[in-house]
């Protein structure tokens, strides 16, 4: 009788343990963007180099990554914020458009911000667009 008491005391806290590490393994394994916010542009791109910044940057709000680019002058507005993390890489996308449907020759420097609401550990690089990115700020061995 005690084994038959004490194997139904330690189902339900089994049971309840499987699913709660169950729950936690999903999570990381299908992370969601909390936020994505297009920054804007902040003039012409004067570097010669036109690979992407990347800057990882956490706070108590989540994890958020700020990236810099170049993209076509004109654009006033972003869309369709997506990534992917494939190995421990990172890629982030976003779609800058014009609102007005007008565009200029040049190239812009443009900032948009992605935020995740937990911590992404498995990731230890990122590229935006799957370009090769210069990576800032709080990335591990740098």
């Amino acid at each position: 009788m005690k084994s038959k008491l004490n194997t139904a005391a330690i189902l339900p806290t089994l049971i309840f343990c499987t699913f709660s590490v169950a729950a936690d393994v999903q999570s990381l394994e299908s992370p969601e963007l909390k936020s994505f916010e297009f920054l804007g542009c902040s003039g012409d791109w004067t570097e010669e180099n036109h690979e992407p910044e990347i800057w990882k940057m956490g706070s108590n709000n989540g994890l958020t990554f700020l990236v810099r680019h170049p993209s076509t002058c004109g654009a006033d507005a972003g869309e369709k914020p997506a990534f992917t993390i494939e190995s421990d890489t990172l890629n982030l996308t976003y779609e800058p458009y014009s609102t007005i449907g007008m565009y200029a020759s040049c190239e812009c420097e443009f900032w948009a911000k992605f935020t995740f609401a937990q911590n992404l550990p498995t990731v230890k690089s990122a590229t935006f667009n799957k370009e090769k990115s210069r990576l800032k700020g709080e990335w591990p061995e740098r």
